[in-house]
């Protein structure tokens, strides 16, 4: 640790991306963009509006067309809600969801797509299906 009058630094060891002179770092990067934005939920158009940049600006980042400047990408890693260093460190990097949660994201993308009556049609869907199903599995453990 080194001491600086009223700060305290470490110094960092972080595992960067594979490997900083691959001309594909572009696309690691932008695989890691990809599937965290899925992982949300979110489409290319509404991430683009959470980091303040136009949704072709994202698709060319997740190609790995584009290189970000570091603004850019904090920008991006606030619209995924994580920190910078989990779009640059391989270790901390977020492991992949549950398969349960892969699910959701899927359900989740398409409410979103469909607008905001949607989501309160599948609402009350889903508490229609979950008073069923609670109601005939407990007659089912009667019999």
């Amino acid at each position: 640790m080194v001491n600086v009058p009223g700060h305290k630094l470490e110094s960092l060891t972080m595992k960067p991306l594979k490997n900083p002179s691959n001309p594909n770092i572009k696309k690691e990067l932008g695989v890691r963009i990809r599937t965290l934005r899925k992982r949300h939920g979110y489409t290319q158009e509404e991430m683009a509006d959470m980091c303040d940049l136009h949704w072709t600006y994202i698709g060319g980042l997740e190609r790995g067309e584009r290189n970000p400047t570091l603004t850019t990408m904090q920008r991006v890693a606030a619209g995924l809600k994580v920190g910078l260093n989990q779009l640059i460190d391989a270790r901390s990097f977020p492991r992949p969801p549950s398969e349960a949660a892969s699910k959701e994201a899927r359900l989740l993308r398409l409410i979103r797509k469909k607008g905001g009556d949607s989501l309160d049609l599948a609402t009350k869907v889903i508490r229609e299906v979950v008073r069923w199903r609670d109601q005939y599995s407990t007659r089912e453990k009667k019999s």
